[in-house]
């Protein structure tokens, strides 16, 4: 444990401080009950910081002070280089226990700096202005004078063409008024947290919204323990607030949620399926959609990449990029499904490759099938966007596309085992019976960190690189070769399952 008496309020405690009371207590009493950081959560890091970098090349000449652990030194370090009177990123300042980073701060005329906080965002919130806020109170206690305060952020009209061009691919909007007026309550926070964290006790703080906002908290595994590792109330379909008043009351389990509560009718389903054990389906709804699906059948799924800094001309800040797609084709009810696959190589702009091999693989009838179709489908239509000459195959095709996600969105079909979510991780298992536990590659966000990560660093061995590429393949083949099992699956439930009589309550 730290030396209380010393400990620092960084600007990244204070934002957890702003979140919750036991989160900051336990990041200076018992750093042991965080859990690692994961691969996702690192990949948001390593981009924030390349968003910085990208930042200063805005104000050249820039001088970048390497950090110190020790705040004290490193304050003493950015104070003299105030004194050269050039840009500076990440210099640090402390005034009594407050400690903060600046991520670039430019001189101005007697003695005036601004201050530029980079946000990897392309809005601003509450929580970005409370970051700049306590930052001013910091630097202009420890004697610097603040000019201005500016909040950048993501232009996400921005397109790229060539190079990057810094002033294009970011916004600066004064924040200053904003900040001062926020200092009044930065300092009751400040003395609120510095109690907080010489206190032996662990603040009493219940589960709640805040858990999840603005971020999900790294400690809700500890704090939410006590909820059943299966049918929680907190799997209820759009539950929100309901939830927590539920668990208030001591209601955990989904199927133990008394009859009188009110319920939307997606929610009586579901309550109905966990207290009984079994599935719901609407017969004519469920037939009505299977009868929407035309062979051939032409299963697919893209995997992307969307990196705040866009690699490729003609793209976005944040673009969700087709790197890789896999499609089932059916040919009729009693043939075998053909598989085919594309994976990119190499650093090179991959859309036009997808866009030329999925019109020799398409068709000209049949239906598309994807889950949560709209992705695809947009995915496609930024595509063509920045390679023109496929317009008139993608609007033949559009049409096309039916979406496997529909009956389970709409709570045509249920199962219990889908634990309130209509994802195809959750409905392929429940449904059936085939799991995505135990791949190396199991969900997208992962699959686009790892394509990036061993397609872009040149340090990645071959090696590795092949393990990967091997496991995304694997990957993106059973998204589609699992919704020719969820179709089938619902093929036969029609005939077996007979439908529940649930009660319609009329919604909240």
């Amino acid at each position: 444990m730290r030396n209380k008496s010393k400990a620092f309020l960084s600007k990244s405690k204070y934002k957890e401080g702003l979140q919750c009371s036991k989160l900051l207590w336990y990041e200076y009493h018992d750093k042991s009950v965080f859990p690692p950081i994961s691969p996702s959560l690192q990949a948001i890091f390593d981009s924030g910081k390349k968003v910085g970098e990208v930042a200063q090349q805005r104000f050249p000449g820039g001088i970048k002070i390497e950090r110190d652990l020790s705040p004290e030194k490193h304050h003493a370090k950015s104070i003299d280089a105030l004194k050269l009177g050039k840009p500076l990123f990440e210099a640090g300042f402390v005034f009594g226990q407050a400690y903060a980073l600046a991520d670039i701060l430019v001189p101005v005329k007697n003695d005036l700096w601004d201050l530029y906080e980079v946000k990897s965002s392309t809005e601003l919130t509450d929580e970005h202005r409370n970051d700049v806020a306590f930052q001013k109170y910091t630097y202009e206690n420890a004697g610097i004078k603040i000019r201005k305060c500016f909040l950048t952020y993501i232009n996400n009209q921005y397109v790229r063409q060539g190079g990057i061009e810094p002033d294009k691919l970011f916004i600066s909007e004064d924040v200053t008024v904003t900040a001062d007026g926020l200092l009044k309550n930065t300092v009751e926070h400040i003395k609120r947290m510095l109690e907080v964290i010489v206190c032996d006790k662990i603040p009493d703080i219940k589960i709640g919204p805040h858990c999840n906002t603005p971020y999900e908290c790294a400690l809700k595994g500890l704090c939410w323990k006590f909820l059943p590792a299966e049918n929680s109330v907190f799997t209820l379909s759009r539950g929100g607030k309901k939830c927590f008043k539920l668990a208030a009351l001591g209601i955990y389990d989904i199927s133990s949620i008394p009859v009188e509560t009110k319920l939307s009718d997606n929610q009586h389903i579901q309550v109905e399926c966990h207290r009984s054990g079994k599935p719901y389906i609407d017969r004519p709804a469920v037939n009505d959609f299977l009868k929407r699906l035309k062979y051939p059948l032409y299963f697919l799924d893209f995997e992307t990449i969307n990196p705040a800094i866009p690699l490729y001309d003609n793209s976005r800040p944040y673009e969700q990029i087709p790197f890789q797609f896999s499609l089932h084709v059916l040919p009729n009810a009693e043939a075998e499904p053909t598989h085919h696959a594309y994976l990119a190589e190499g650093t090179a702009d991959p859309r036009q490759e997808v866009l030329k091999k999925l019109k020799g693989l398409l068709g000209d009838s049949g239906t598309i099938v994807a889950y949560n179709a709209n992705f695809e489908i947009d995915r496609l239509e930024d595509a063509v966007e920045a390679y023109p000459e496929f317009k008139k195959w993608f609007s033949a095709i559009e049409k096309r596309f039916v979406d496997l996600w529909t009956p389970f969105r709409s709570f045509a079909y249920y199962h219990p085992g889908q634990q309130g979510s209509a994802s195809m991780k959750d409905v392929l298992p429940a449904l059936a019976g085939i799991s995505y536990e135990g791949m190396e590659i199991s969900n997208g966000v992962l699959a686009s960190n790892e394509y990036y990560r061993v397609t872009f660093d040149s340090t990645v061995p071959e090696k590795e690189r092949l393990r990967v590429r091997s496991a995304l393949e694997k990957y993106c083949a059973l998204d589609t070769k699992g919704m020719i099992d969820i179709v089938q699956a619902l093929r036969k439930e029609l005939g077996e399952i007979v439908s529940l009589e649930v009660k319609k309550s009329g919604g909240v």
